[in-house]
């Protein structure tokens, strides 16, 4: 008895084993190689930039010629294109390191305030709770200062066993952290050096890749990753800039000291989904809520849906409109993605369905 499945039944079957690969890839093969990938996502983006600066700066090196170059000039040629990409990939990590440098001594600077005004903030919110005791002793007909007492004793006791466990662990786990350290930095170096050689081979690389069907749908997937990871950078940091301006706003109109650094944080947090935004807005609501703030509290709830809306509206249609799929499928995969990958998933996510639909097109 012969056994056949239909047309149908066959890309179904194929589309479920290429899902498991890409899953695989990316649960497995990806954080090996994380290094090399981001040097290739560099050099993808960076490599047209700097053909058009080299052609700018010396224009009689792309010059076409009649007569064949000896080999003295095409070696002086290769090399001083060589100094010049090492440049220009040294100063742009120069550069990426050094934002980053001044990012955290400024967020550093602000946890430093914040850690010497701590005392305050903690005084405030006792007092806060204090009185919420009391109302609670009163609607319970507790005797007076029973459920403050309770609540004092056991944050007391908390607190001591945490900050016990804390140092024991940072005790144990401070040689792994400078393992960390090291592996971050050698992964660093192992990034930079990588990205010169494939911006160097750029050229040579896609010729060869042109050579073959396979090959020319290699660089047409490439070009569609390119354009989803631009429009998903692009959407990110309009969202992230809007809802930063808006926080920072908000902050200040209820006369937060620390606006500015409370602005930047919501809007990193608001990339992270579910909670977002309304992991730091929502409970400082509820705070200023408790304190008999009532207007300050309805300033950051209004804020909140601000930012949900502004995120909701924008991100879909910006990164579906340039990859080509629907916004309800973008959701599904950066969804899906972000419950698989974590963070890392919401651009795993429509890239993995790209590269099906690719697939899909070009072989089913």
């Amino acid at each position: 008895m012969e056994f056949s499945i239909s047309n149908t039944q066959k890309k179904i079957l194929l589309l479920s084993c290429l899902m498991i690969v890409i899953y695989l890839t990316f649960r497995f093969l990806l954080p090996l190689t994380v290094p090399f990938v981001f040097a290739g996502v560099v050099s993808v983006l960076y490599y047209p930039f700097l053909r058009k600066a080299y052609d700018k700066i010396f224009p009689n090196e792309t010059e076409t010629s009649t007569t064949l170059p000896d080999k003295k000039s095409e070696h002086n040629k290769r090399r001083k294109k060589r100094i010049f990409l090492m440049i220009a990939v040294g100063l742009f990590y120069v550069l990426i390191l050094l934002l980053a440098a001044l990012l955290f001594g400024y967020l550093w600077g602000q946890v430093k305030s914040l850690l010497l005004n701590l005392p305050f903030y903690q005084a405030k919110c006792m007092v806060l709770l204090k009185d919420c005791c009391c109302k609670i002793d009163n609607v319970f007909h507790i005797r007076e200062g029973a459920s403050y007492a309770y609540i004092q004793t056991t944050v007391g006791d908390n607190w001591s066993n945490s900050g016990n466990a804390v140092l024991l662990k940072a005790t144990g786990y401070s040689m792994q952290l400078a393992k960390q350290i090291f592996s971050l930095l050698f992964s660093i170096v192992i990034t930079i050096i990588a990205t010169f050689f494939m911006i160097q081979e750029y050229d040579d690389i896609r010729a060869f890749l042109l050579n073959s069907e396979a090959g020319r749908n290699v660089c047409r997937m490439v070009q569609k990753c390119k354009e989803t990871l631009k429009a998903y950078v692009k959407a990110q940091g309009l969202i992230m800039v809007l809802d930063g301006t808006v926080c920072t706003l908000a902050f200040w109109i209820i006369g937060q000291p620390y606006f500015l650094i409370l602005g930047l944080v919501v809007a990193i947090v608001d990339a992270l989904p579910v909670l977002g935004a309304g992991l730091i807005l929502l409970p400082y609501a509820l705070l200023l809520l408790l304190s008999k703030e009532l207007g300050h509290a309805v300033i950051l709830l209004f804020t909140y849906a601000a930012c949900v809306g502004i995120r909701q509206v924008t991100e879909p249609k910006m990164i579906s409109g340039k990859v080509g799929i629907k916004p309800l499928y973008t959701i599904a995969g950066m969804y899906v993605g972000f419950k698989l990958f974590g963070v890392f998933g919401l651009l795993l996510g429509p890239i993995g369905l790209l590269i099906i639909k690719e697939a899909y097109q070009n072989y089913l």
